[in-house]
């Protein structure tokens, strides 16, 4: 008698084997989020979402610039770029949060299960990054980004904010609490500024 498998099994394993491998293929593809990368002289542009329930120290005027190396978003360096516009408005001049701002991961956010925040349908995935202000004596933020599934990329920006003096006098702005959810969609140029 032979200790090989039998040969029933063995044609059995081999119809299967193409189908398992398709299954692992199919799986990885579906992390798959390069296509996201922007490539040069592209860039995803969009405003701030308008509803005042949904943003804090930023104006309704207030766009966004990404440029974003889709692949890199698990690596040590940062994967993209974010630069913010505000028009000026006659009694305010033109304002820059962020100016070309690199997404800096956080090490040991990766060791933790927030790396891999899951929030609401039509994500593919979601990443946190730092992001310094344009002013140095302003606080950083934490960019929040969303990869979705109808191509665009969604980045809620967010800053804590000091306490407010007790003397009732305003935070300086690099101090001040910032909240807003920017819609991006992928554009040819620099979103005009």
């Amino acid at each position: 008698m032979s200790s090989g498998p039998l040969p029933g099994l063995r044609r059995v394993a081999l119809r299967l084997a193409p189908l398992a491998l398709a299954g692992a293929i199919g799986a990885a593809g579906c992390d798959d989020v390069s296509r996201f990368s922007t490539a040069e002289g592209e860039a995803y542009c969009g405003a701030i979402t308008l509803g005042g329930a949904f943003r804090a120290g930023l104006s309704p005027r207030v766009q966004m610039r990404l440029s974003l190396d889709a692949e890199a978003l698990d690596g040590p360096d940062p994967p993209g770029a974010l630069w913010t516009y505000e028009a000026p408005d006659g009694t305010t001049p033109e304002r820059r949060l962020l100016d070309g701002a690199p997404l800096r991961p956080i090490g040991a956010l990766a060791h933790d299960p927030l790396s891999r925040l899951e929030f609401g349908e039509g994500r593919e995935r979601n990443a946190i990054y730092a992001v310094s202000a344009a002013d140095p004596g302003a606080e950083s933020l934490l960019a929040i980004l969303s990869l979705r599934t109808d191509e665009s990329v969604e980045v809620r920006l967010l800053r804590p904010g000091q306490v407010p003096l007790p003397s009732g006098e305003p935070l300086a702005a690099g101090q001040r609490q910032v909240f807003g959810n920017f819609r991006l969609t992928r554009r040819t140029g620099t979103c005009g500024f």
